[in-house]
């Protein structure tokens, strides 16, 4: 039993592990992103808001391009900022009940109790570490999809000045 609760203490230090990288990677996403948004609102103004001026085909490919690419990055800071949002991160039980309780039992009641507390933790550390890693993922996958978006203006803004 000693074994396996030695095991089960190293994969708790590795999953305490992911959930800081997970926490630190939000941070990260989250300022980037506010970055891009900063970049967005200045691109709006560019050229007394030639992104607006809708009076051809290509002035409202233009647009949408421009809209598409804000909704996308809108939506990616929305899930970055779900994905950080303020968790408790589980830990093993540290309560007076839970040190008297393997101060009255045996041995081997003792270990068998630490193996429940950690196989325990480590189920709910994993959820918590799903649980960020999922809106991460969207918030990823949005912030791609802006970038094509803005690839896309890019091209067809090229292309106005180019034929204008």
């Amino acid at each position: 039993m000693d074994e396996t609760i030695s095991y089960l203490k190293d994969r708790f230090k590795e999953e305490q592990g992911r959930f800081d990288h997970f926490e630190n990677k939000c941070a990260k996403f989250l300022t980037a992103v506010s970055i891009v948004i900063a970049a967005v609102s200045a691109l709006a103004g560019l050229k007394n808001g030639i992104l607006f001026q809708v009076q051809n085909p290509l002035g409202v490919l233009i647009f949408i391009s421009f809209a598409a690419a804000v909704i996308c990055v809108i939506c990616s800071w929305g899930h970055a900022f779900s994905a950080l949002r303020i968790s408790d991160c589980p830990s093993l039980p540290s309560s007076r009940r839970a040190a008297e309780y393997l101060l009255a039992v045996d041995s081997e009641q003792q270990k068998l109790h630490i193996y429940n507390c950690y196989i325990d933790t480590l189920e709910e550390l994993k959820t918590a570490i799903d649980a960020k890693s999922k809106p991460l993922e969207l918030a990823y996958q949005e912030l791609v999809l802006g970038a094509g978006c803005f690839m896309l203006l890019a091209i067809l803004t090229t292309i106005r000045e180019l034929t204008a």
